[in-house]
């Protein structure tokens, strides 16, 4: 498996077409915020209330600066302005020279995937795990994908493992780490592709070896995993040609 080093700052491109960033929280803090010392402890601590003088330049629209400020503890605050923050710079890093950030929107369809309304040729699929955010985008109209990103732990307790994989994959996995993380990315990432996240059974979706099973049937998608070092397992799902198909 494909080992990235694990760095503020992270570019994969699984397929030529395809570039995958990740980046830090601590980076994000520090590349947006006047003053990103005072978000130490961030995960723990309740929401913040965020005005636009607060970052070095303006990347929120009013209205995304308003949903911000409707979470309820300042991790999710950090986690849902990091990762568009990503989508916004990569998407400009292609955009006519003067395109403003804030005027990049992402909406979503009605299951939850994420979409550019303004850039409808534009793919993308946004994760977030641990220390890290992590956007795939893609400038194929016709191609479809997810990407998961999870910290590697211990191996979850049996009533997890219960709920989120069945029988068959729990005797593949065994009490390997590194193979259920990689198999829960896969699979999480895969709901991403299908554009149903959590609205599917999880037990809809098998991973077994280098397959992925959706109700029985082995589906004709590219699969590609890696870990960032040793702590973080990411997955990438797309498409065999053009389209889902499954």
């Amino acid at each position: 498996m494909l080992t990235l080093i694990p760095d503020e700052n992270i570019h994969w491109s699984p397929e030529p077409d395809i570039i995958v960033r990740a980046r830090r929280f601590s980076t994000f803090l520090l590349k947006t915020l006047r003053d990103p010392h005072g978000f130490h402890g961030f995960a723990t601590r309740r929401a913040d209330q965020f005005i636009p003088g607060d970052f070095i330049f303006n990347f929120l629209s009013p209205t995304e600066l308003d949903t911000v400020n409707r979470f309820k503890s300042l991790k999710k605050q950090v986690e849902w302005m990091a990762g568009r923050h990503l989508v916004k710079e990569m998407v400009c890093a292609s955009a006519p020279k003067g395109t403003n950030p804030w005027d990049i929107t992402i909406s979503y369809r009605d299951q939850g995937a994420p979409f550019l309304p303004r850039y409808p040729g534009v793919q993308i699929s946004i994760t977030h795990s641990g220390d890290y955010a992590a956007v795939a985008l893609c400038h194929n109209k016709n191609k479809t994908m997810g990407l998961d990103l999870e910290e590697i732990g211990p191996v979850p307790d049996a009533g997890f493992m219960k709920l989120a994989f069945t029988k068959a994959e729990r005797e593949y996995m065994g009490n390997d780490p590194m193979k259920i993380f990689r198999s829960w990315t896969l699979k999480e990432a895969f709901l991403k592709y299908i554009k149903k996240g959590f609205n599917e059974s999880l037990h809809q979706v098998e991973i077994l070896h280098d397959d992925i099973l959706y109700k029985g049937t082995k589906t004709r998608v590219k699969l590609f995993c890696a870990t960032i070092g040793p702590g973080y397992s990411i997955s990438l799902v797309t498409d065999e040609n053009h389209g889902p198909e499954i």
